[in-house]
């Protein structure tokens, strides 16, 4: 199964295709760069390719920070209502837990009253 099928988030999944679009622009930018002769030095049209490759890399990584950071603050968001609503169901089941004590308490006190001469 992919990761693409596997994730359902529009959120994730652009993170995800940001993610594929900066590694290929990464891997692509290395290859540019490894056929250059590392015995001369590097003309003006490379260093200017290089350049631009690189600010499109870099545009790359910054979108992707955005959409991580936008992705913990949901999780965080999500977290926090997830405890709350723990909060609320653990009161609730205290609750209970203090009405069955109160039962049992109440039918020992009607058998000891049933059970008096």
């Amino acid at each position: 199964m992919a990761i693409k099928d596997i994730v359902t988030d529009p959120g994730l999944k652009a993170a995800l295709e940001t993610s594929a679009q900066a590694r290929e622009q990464a891997v692509a930018l290395l290859d540019f760069v490894s056929k250059q002769p590392a015995t001369s030095a590097p003309s003006e049209d490379f260093q200017i390719q290089v350049s631009k490759q690189q600010k499109l890399l870099l545009t790359y990584l910054a979108q992707l920070r955005g959409l991580h950071r936008d992705a913990h603050m949901a999780a965080r968001e999500t977290k926090a209502v997830t405890a709350e609503a723990r909060q609320e169901v653990d009161k609730l089941h205290l609750q209970l837990q203090n009405l069955y004590y109160e039962q049992r308490h109440l039918q020992g006190e009607i058998a000891a009253c049933e059970s008096f001469e």
